[in-house]
């Protein structure tokens, strides 16, 4: 086994000549493995983004991938490297990420919300933007309890903010929009919302929100991922249950964080999930002047099996004498929610909201 990754290293580290493209609903990724000394710079011009490598191998090839939103992509020689020229189908827009160990750039390409002519005097629209709002806890599970319910405030504010997303043109999926569970059984419950975060949507959220023994307060944000920090391990366990429910559901998915950590697809995915919650965090603590308690990972079932990028946000301590009795008030719930919808349109590179 230790050969076979050595070699694999060892071909990344060579720079593979064909990018290892995977196409879900709306998007097409195309991750080029690249050597640790390399340089890169990316230009578009019209429909074909053109990437320049230097410190690569020479390559000459052409492909065609002919996917919803790439038409294929060609690449030519240049001293010190080469030049890949990937051409986009219309009404389309690309963001490009970096990843490490071992050194990937990674090329995403989705369908724009930018009107495209088709033919004289008609123009076409892409597909708007789906966002999964998914209000924590519900029915038989109240959440954690305090100065508010847990479930009652995250509904809420989950109302609140697709209000604004959906005055922004952006569709909005609740996984619930009343007080209620998608099942009984908390591992069944767990899994309905897990199941819409599909390749049919664009982006995922879960509003929690939190209790703490000691007096805290602040709001975080969580993407999926292993752990070693014991709070969060055991903040984990809770949200996915509690007890041997939540220990059990929390193996399975750290076990997923772990077979994660071999895919280069899911990688990616996982890094455009971290630039979701950093956006978020920032917009959500700009809007409400709470504290920051940073992004972290942690294996929450509920966004384990995420084919979009996916994030859970405690907006708030509900048992904090201070903050518990904000979390009440529907001025701060406002603000919360117009950080919340003004995170995820940075992301989606919207604009701003406005309230």
């Amino acid at each position: 086994m230790r050969y076979v990754l050595a070699l694999v290293f060892w071909l990344a580290s060579l720079g593979l000549a064909q990018p290892r493209v995977g196409t879900e609903n709306g998007l097409t990724r195309l991750v080029f493995s690249i050597p640790s000394e390399a340089r890169f710079s990316l230009e578009r011009d019209g429909n074909e983004v053109s990437i320049r490598f230097q410190g690569t191998p020479p390559r000459t090839l052409r492909k065609l991938l002919d996917t919803p939103q790439v038409v294929g992509y060609r690449a030519t020689p240049r001293p010190g490297g080469s030049v890949y020229v990937v051409t986009l189908k219309a009404g389309t827009g690309y963001r490009s990420l970096e990843l490490a160990s071992p050194r990937r750039l990674v090329l995403e390409v989705r369908g724009s919300r930018t009107p495209t002519p088709t033919r004289p005097r008609t123009r076409s629209r892409a597909p708007a933007p789906v966002v999964v709002l998914d209000p924590g806890h519900g029915g038989t599970d109240p959440g954690a309890v305090g100065f508010v319910h847990e479930e009652g405030v995250v509904l809420d504010v989950a109302l609140r903010t697709r209000r604004l997303l959906e005055a922004r043109g952006i569709r909005v999926i609740m996984t619930r929009a009343a007080d209620r569970h998608l099942s009984a059984n908390k591992a069944a419950d767990l899994e309905l919302r897990a199941a819409m975060a599909d390749s049919k949507r664009t982006l995922f959220v879960s509003i929690h929100a939190n209790a703490a023994e000691r007096a805290a307060q602040g709001i975080e944000v969580y993407y999926f991922g292993e752990t070693i920090d014991q709070r969060l391990l055991s903040k984990a366990i809770l949200e996915n249950g509690g007890g041997a429910l939540g220990q059990r559901l929390t193996r399975e998915a750290r076990s997923v964080a772990q077979r994660l950590m071999s895919d280069l697809l899911a990688q990616a995915n996982l890094k455009f999930s971290e630039q979701l919650a950093l956006k978020t965090l920032h917009a959500m603590v700009r809007e409400t002047g709470a504290i920051n308690r940073g992004i972290h990972t942690a294996p929450f079932y509920v966004i384990r099996s995420a084919r979009i990028p996916a994030i859970l946000v405690e907006i708030g301590f509900v048992n904090h004498p201070v903050e518990g009795k904000k979390l009440a008030s529907s001025t701060y719930r406002d603000r919360l929610a117009s950080g919340l919808a003004g995170g995820m349109v940075a992301f989606l590179n919207q604009g701003s909201v406005q309230r």
